[in-house]
């Protein structure tokens, strides 16, 4: 029981467990040597790992002492005839800055700029806005994220959940015909799908799809748009809508439920009696 730590683990699958009663989860477990491990939530650490500049440094090539990636220039070009692609390259971004992205799909997508450019002597800018996804097997669960995300971060979230939502709660809450059913809810709680906008300065920097892969050229196109939003309007529960982003892309939900998370240390205030305070904030 508890909290228990697997480090150097890759998870090969996340499956249903034998004992519904006391896990929600079976996971397989891949470290020295194949394992299960029945549980009721998982969280993910994933390791950012540092790059492989020994060469680069010996070679005398300029290293990103923030992301401690190869510095390349929009063409993924280090010097003169040497390319860096990949998780190693600290590449600039025309709207999230430089940066360094370690993803299966930048590798794919930063090496073959970075072969045609050297192929063809192209001159090819590197504007692509990689993600990260993942899919959780028979939890129903596609993850895809786009961009910066922090939780220190704004963080406007739009979803379509499955059970009945109490506005003072964190969560959705289960529906009498849930509760009756508690074994087949969703043992990640009661999204059905939906997405987390994160915001530096009211601007779109990142964002989390919760099952609407089908959205994601959608939110990279608004990342690239550069979208501020202007106003919070607030409402009679103190908690606070931005229409502009509910606006934005068409999701396809049924009876979204909208919360704000104000930045951490900036402390937007949610109970009625700051009503006014908080319409001044906006």
């Amino acid at each position: 029981m508890g909290l228990q730590e697997r480090p150097h683990h890759m998870v090969l699958q996340i499956c249903e467990p034998v004992d519904k009663k006391h896990f929600n989860l079976n996971l397989v477990l891949q470290g020295f040597e194949k394992t299960q491990l029945d549980c009721d939530h998982v969280v993910f650490a994933p390791t950012h790992l540092e790059g492989n500049v020994e060469l680069a440094e010996a070679s005398g090539l300029e290293i990103d002492s923030k992301s401690k990636g190869v510095m390349v220039n929009s063409e993924m070009l280090a010097r003169t005839d040497i390319y860096v692609a990949g998780d190693t390259a600290s590449y600039p971004d025309q709207v999230l800055g430089r940066r360094r992205m370690q993803s299966y799909d930048h590798s794919f997508y930063s090496g073959a700029l970075a072969a045609r450019n050297m192929s063809l002597n192209g001159r090819e800018a590197y504007n692509h806005l990689s993600v990260v996804s993942s899919h959780g097997g028979p939890l129903g669960l596609d993850v895809v994220v786009l961009g910066d995300i922090d939780s220190t971060m704004e963080m406007y979230s739009i979803a379509q959940t499955s059970g009945r939502f109490d506005p003072n709660g964190l969560v959705a809450q289960e529906s009498d015909t849930d509760a009756k059913n508690k074994d087949d809810a969703k043992p990640w709680g009661l999204w059905e799908k939906g997405i987390v906008y994160y915001l530096r300065d009211r601007r779109v920097v990142g964002a989390m799809l919760l099952n609407l892969n089908e959205r994601t050229d959608d939110v990279r196109n608004l990342i690239r748009s550069g979208l501020r939003y202007q106003h919070r309007m607030s409402e009679d529960s103190g908690s606070q809508r931005i229409l502009e982003l509910e606006d934005a892309i068409e999701l396809g939900l049924e009876s979204p439920i909208c919360r704000h998370s104000s930045a951490r240390g900036q402390g937007i205030m949610r109970n009625s009696s700051n009503k006014e305070r908080m319409g001044n904030q906006a």
